[in-house]
C-alpha cells in the first residue's frame, strides 16, 4: 500500500533568519550609469542575528580595488529580504548599499538587486546592479 501526504502551503516551512546564516560565495555584475560598468566576486558570513562581514574584489570600469565590508540583513518568512552593507578600502567607509533578496533553492542560493548606493560623502548614485550568491558549505552547517 502507498501512502501519500499532502502539506498544505500554510505549513510548508518559512524563512528566518537561519535560512541566511552561514558562508557563502558571491558575484556582482551591472553598471553604475554616471560612471560605467561594475562587477565584484567575494566572500560573506552572515550570522543568525543577521550581521554580515565579507571581503570582495571590484572592478569598477577597469580599475580594481580589495573591499572589505559589514551590514546586516533581515529575511521574512516568504523568503525575501533586506541588506544594508558598509563597504570599506584600507578601512575607509567608501559607500552603503542597500539591496532587495530571495532566498532560493532550500536556501542554497540568493539573487539581489542594489536599491541604492550612498558614496561615504552623501551623494546618492543610481545602480543597475544584481546580486548572485551560493552557500560555500551547502551540505553541512557553517
Amino acid at each position: 500500500m502507498l501512502a501519500m501526504s499532502v502539506v498544505p502551503s500554510s505549513v510548508r516551512a518559512a524563512c528566518t533568519n537561519h535560512t541566511g546564516a552561514g558562508t557563502w560565495g558571491f558575484s556582482t555584475s551591472g553598471s553604475i550609469p554616471a560612471i560605467g560598468a561594475v562587477a565584484a566576486t567575494g566572500i560573506f558570513t552572515q550570522d543568525v542575528s543577521g550581521k554580515i562581514t565579507g571581503k570582495q574584489t571590484r572592478s569598477l570600469n577597469g580599475d580594481i580595488a580589495d573591499e572589505t565590508f559589514t551590514g546586516t540583513g533581515t529575511i521574512n518568512p516568504d523568503c525575501t529580504g533586506t541588506a544594508t552593507i558598509q563597504v570599506f578600502e584600507s578601512g575607509v567607509l567608501v559607500r552603503t548599499t542597500t539591496l532587495n533578496v530571495v532566498y532560493d533553492d532550500g536556501g542554497r542560493e540568493a539573487r539581489a538587486v542594489f536599491t541604492s548606493l550612498v558614496l561615504a560623502d552623501g551623494t546618492s548614485l543610481p545602480t543597475i546592479i544584481t546580486f548572485e550568491a551560493r552557500r560555500v558549505f551547502p551540505k553541512k552547517s557553517d
